[in-house]
């Protein structure tokens, strides 16, 4: 099934409801006028109708007109940002000359929230934790972006890869590539599809089209199915009925102001958005940004070589005439031999080498890396993002919306994953066609990537060394010892050789190799990876509560299918020498009952979800609410989630030059002979090596079952209001136990040369000593399993606000997670990998309107310092803390808002993740013109 195919099913279900829609034969007329409470008009607001979809908004004169189609009463509910919203009930065919006087909000815990239960409730009676921001958070924030801003929410995590790439992470497990959490735009999972996580917000949605970003940390499968294991973002589009006339804005600053990693440079991003409405029937939106600025540059060079060996004291910064080094954020420093090159020379036909191979050692004795790039020295350091959408809506009648979506961003970054990819030209583009009701929404979309451009940086630097710098080490050290010369001497002369034949970056012979490379795919012996692998999804959604009298009832369901490809570049092909495609579908339902005069409510809900190589899963959460005192509220939740094994998880074929990466489907288990041809650690074959005996252990885990990982959640918490609503306090303690935890193991396989036999048995004592003699040609392999046993992690977090005269507002939050197994991790041979400080905390000062003009906002994040343990690399993040700070100024007459801001005010450097760039400090100014001055 394809797009089109579901679009034709979309139209059916719409000509049927439509059929059977009986139209309202009177009509209701309300106009009038809205205030603020100073008498002023207020254009902009919006107006809707409790339980429809039909709605206006107010002109430039603060005026509105509305025509429903159906008898009294009816109830108008009226919202506008920064005020208390609203709801008048209208008892009259025909009502003219009403005023509504809007008045501020002051109160804490008015907002509305959609996420936790997939319908409409106050933020303080929601039966888990979320976090949530809203339009004012929105404009008001320090940081460059909304997104950034999401890093001052209590609990989250971020893993800065780059200016425009950012990973967003709740309660432990953090990844630059988080396949633990979702995030969805206007209810598309806007995932990059051959990589099953979202690629920051680089191709998603700018601030002035934004409305709200919700967050739930935590397990939330039981409402939005699989990987939403560590929590949930969802970001909600401005609709352009609500939302109208032109937006834009230009933002131009400054960063690398010392000019410590890179010359001083200028930080550009503009956009628009431009939405209007026709009689209240038809509208439309289009949007686009486009940043571009000078990324941060990745430059830890400490040694991270193995430690086994002892070549050189680790934490080394720099190379010095040690013969191995391997810093951080240095790439071609693969660890070889001389007798290892030998023999690749000697199986690729060179006969003369034999006589000498006695002279050219293995082992610890021969071991050596070839000189490094820096990543600034190859990476172009120019980061880029532009993003275009567009949405047509047209109200069929008052109870019923159809609309089409499109968005399409494109960029240039680099993530970090088990290398440094430089994502050139990468893009992503969704198309999304819905029909929503008053009770119920029916939608289809897809999510396209395209690579591009997009190469390795470790294997780019690694095939130039394999090409310059070898053969020359090669020939000096052999030359050396004929010559009589120890090995060290020999090591001196082949380093010596190497670096004179080896192209330093900006040359011609560089380039010129460096592009051919960028040009070749992996496949084919180059840096390129190729990915064009695209999603299809289609769900529904019915909220029965309107015709069942005993409770609140939501049902839905929903169907994907994941198109792989990359041309084999990244995953593994059918048999057949076809791209792989499988399908996931699920469904669920939800019962709310309410309790003791509102003051209880009871929420159950449960899903089913299935996809095709992996049995079905059964997702429930239970939660209670119990409200005292009116602003009190007690919540208690237990939930259970699941996250199915990524498409490279499952079908990854890589070769990222340390080793070869291998999905877990059982095609590459045959595929490559794991259980036929005996695979053993990479830490016993490495043991074996050095000590010249046989300790060499099986690995017996690649032939268990590959499941999916689980995880069951237990939480209470509280949220209330204190002093007539000026202080909030919301606090959370949860307890997590993961099962089938998925984590990646080591091993490594012996490949003889010449070897006829389809099936060899590696484990005979032939074979286990050729491995310990190193005369047998071996490959490394990464490779996921699920550990055995509980993992057990918990944590808490506290956040409290306060309003004091004058619009003030001081607030804070704590949060404190940790890994309570990680010790049995470390056990069973895995990186535990939570990557997550015990302690982190947030606090802000801020007044939105210190005048009529003027108002401002300053925040200070701090992390203490905590262990990054990932395939690219393992070492400490130190603590830090970064001040972000803007002050702001409206011009009325522009109907237009100054912003002079900072992030990293005070320019510290940090990191957020190992092997990531320091980040340091943005100066930016910016102006905003409004139409409506919303």
């Amino acid at each position: 099934m394809n797009l089109k195919s579901i679009l034709k099913s979309l139209v059916v279900v719409l000509l049927m409801v439509q059929s059977i829609t009986v139209m309202a034969q009177n009509q209701v007329t309300i106009s009038g006028r809205v205030l603020d409470d100073a008498d002023l008009t207020l254009p902009g607001v919006n107006i809707r109708v409790k339980g429809k979809v039909v709605g206006t908004i107010t002109d430039a004169d603060g005026n509105f007109n509305l025509t429903v189609n159906q008898d009294p009463p009816l109830t108008l509910i009226f919202s506008y940002v920064g005020y208390t919203t609203q709801e008048i009930e209208i008892n009259q065919a025909t009502t003219s000359g009403l005023v509504i006087r809007m008045e501020e909000q002051v109160m804490y815990g008015e907002d509305v929230v959609v996420s936790a239960s997939r319908v409409q409730e106050n933020i303080l009676t929601s039966p888990v934790s979320i976090e949530k921001m809203d339009i004012l958070d929105i404009q008001n924030t320090a940081a460059t972006s909304f997104y950034e801003g999401l890093a001052n929410l209590k609990g989250v995590d971020f893993s800065t890869q780059s200016l425009t790439f950012k990973s967003v992470n709740t309660r432990g497990f953090g990844a630059n590539g988080n396949t633990r959490f979702v995030q969805l735009i206007d209810g598309i999972d806007n995932q990059a599809p051959g990589l099953n996580f979202a690629v920051g917000n680089i191709v998603g949605i700018n601030d002035l089209d934004l409305e709200s970003a919700e967050m739930i940390p935590g397990a939330a499968s039981a409402l939005y199915g699989p990987n939403a294991i560590n929590g949930i973002l969802l970001l909600t589009s401005k609709n352009p009925f609500e939302y109208q006339g032109l937006s834009v804005y230009a933002k131009t600053g400054v960063n690398h102001v010392d000019e410590k990693y890179h010359d001083m440079s200028f930080y550009q991003d503009y956009g628009f958005r431009w939405a209007k409405s026709f009689d209240n029937k038809l509208s439309f939106k289009v949007t686009g940004s486009y940043l571009t600025a000078q990324d941060w540059v990745a430059a830890d060079y400490r040694d991270q070589g193995p430690a086994t060996f002892g070549v050189v004291e680790r934490g080394a910064t720099e190379r010095g005439n040690n013969r191995f080094y391997d810093g951080v954020n240095t790439y071609g420093e693969f660890q070889i031999t001389p007798g290892a090159i030998a023999d690749i020379a000697i199986a690729g036909g060179n006969t003369s080498l034999a006589a000498v191979r006695n002279l050219l050692p293995d082992g610890q004795l021969g071991l050596f890396t070839p000189d490094g790039f820096t990543e600034s020295s190859f990476v172009d350091n120019t980061t880029e993002s532009f993003k275009l959408g567009g949405a047509l809506h047209y109200r069929l009648n008052d109870n019923l919306e159809l609309f089409g979506q499109f968005n399409y961003g494109s960029g240039s970054t680099v993530y970090t994953a088990n290398d440094r990819f430089v994502l050139d030209n990468f893009s992503i583009s969704t198309a999304k066609v819905e029909l929503r009701g008053s009770e119920f929404y029916a939608r289809a979309y897809t999510t396209q990537e395209n690579s591009g451009d997009s190469y390795a940086a470790n294997t780019l630097a690694s095939l130039i060394n394999q090409a310059t710098f070898l053969e020359p080490y090669l020939t000096a050290f052999a030359n050396t010892r004929l010559g009589g010369g120890n090995v060290d001497q020999a090591h001196a002369a082949g380093r010596a050789a190497g670096r004179a034949a080896q192209p330093q970056p900006g040359t011609a012979q560089f380039n010129q190799l460096a592009d051919a490379l960028r040009q070749s795919s992996i496949a084919d012996g180059g840096a390129k990876f190729l990915d064009k692998s695209k999603l299809w999804h289609a769900e529904g959604s019915w909220d029965l509560s309107q015709r069942i009298d005993w409770a609140e009832v939501v049902v839905g369901a929903n169907w994907r299918r994941y198109s792989l490809n990359s041309e084999g570049t990244l995953f593994a092909l059918e048999d057949s020498g076809d791209e792989i495609s499988y399908n996931e579908f699920g469904a669920y339902a939800q019962v709310t009952k309410r309790l003791l005069d509102d003051n209880l409510k009871l929420q159950g809900s449960l899903r089913y979800d299935k996809n095709e190589y992996f049995k079905g899963q059964v997702s429930p959460r239970i939660s209670a609410v119990g409200t005292i005192a009116g602003n009190h509220n007690l919540r208690g939740s237990f939930q259970r989630g699941f996250r199915i094994p990524t498409t490279q998880d499952q079908f990854i074929d890589l070769d990222v030059v340390s080793r070869r990466l291998i999905g877990s489907n059982s095609l590459l288990v045959d595929r490559y002979r794991f259980q036929t041809n005996t695979v053993y650690t990479t830490e016993s074959v490495a043991a074996s090596q050095q000590s010249g005996t046989d300790m060499l252990v099986v690995e017996d885990r690649v032939s268990q079952e590959f499941k999916t990982e689980k995880v069951n959640t237990f939480e209470v918490g509280y949220k209330g209001l204190f002093m007539d609503g000026r202080l909030l306090i919301d606090a959370y303690y949860y307890y997590s136990q993961y099962k089938d935890f998925i984590a990646e193991i080591d091993f490594t396989q012996a490949i003889p040369n010449g070897m006829t036999n389809p099936n060899p048995d590696a484990n005979t004592p032939a074979q286990r000593q050729q491995i310990v003699n190193g005369t047998v040609r071996t490959q490394r392999y990464g490779f996921d399993v699920n550990a055995t046993g509980t993992v057990e992690s918990h944590g808490w977090a506290l956040q409290a606000d306060y309003q004091l005269p004058g619009g003030y507002t001081i607030g804070g939050n704590v949060s404190f997670n940790e890994l309570i197994s990680q010790d049995d991790l470390l056990a069973q041979g895995f990186r535990a990998s939570y990557n997550t400080p015990k302690y982190r905390y947030n606090i802000k000062f801020e007044n939105r309107k210190v005048t009529d003009r003027f108002g401002f906002n300053v925040t200070y994040r701090w992390q203490e310092a905590f262990l990054w343990e990932s395939a690219i690399g393992t070492g400490i993040v130190p603590a830090y803390g970064t001040l972000d700070a803007q002050v702001s100024y409206k011009v009325p007459q522009w109907k237009s808002t100054l912003k002079l801001g900072a992030s990293n005010l005070l320019n510290d450097y940090y990191i957020t993740s190992f092997a990531n760039p320091s980040v340091g400090g943005i100066y930016y100014f910016q102006i905003t013109f409004d139409e409506f001055f919303k």
